[in-house]
């Protein structure tokens, strides 16, 4: 599993102090300035998260990721 976070819908300098504030360096960021892969996630504000699955479902929620969603997701196919 790949964890990556898709900040949006502000500059560049704030996206950088979000993740600086809320520790999350060690997390690869894709910085979306635009609003495109914000779109095509369906996200449409923040805190959001978005499970694509290998089989190509997607599971999409607010706030923290549930924890049986993380498990199940972490389980062998």
């Amino acid at each position: 599993m790949l964890i990556v976070g898709i900040p949006g819908n502000d500059s560049l300098d704030e996206h950088n102090k979000f993740v600086t504030n809320h520790g999350l360096e060690d997390i690869p960021q894709v910085p979306d300035l635009t609003g495109e892969l914000w779109s095509q996630l369906g996200v449409t504000s923040q805190p959001r998260w978005v499970l694509v699955r290998a089989d190509g479902s997607v599971e999409r929620g607010g706030g923290g990721i549930p924890g049986d969603i993380v498990d199940d997701a972490l389980s062998p196919a």
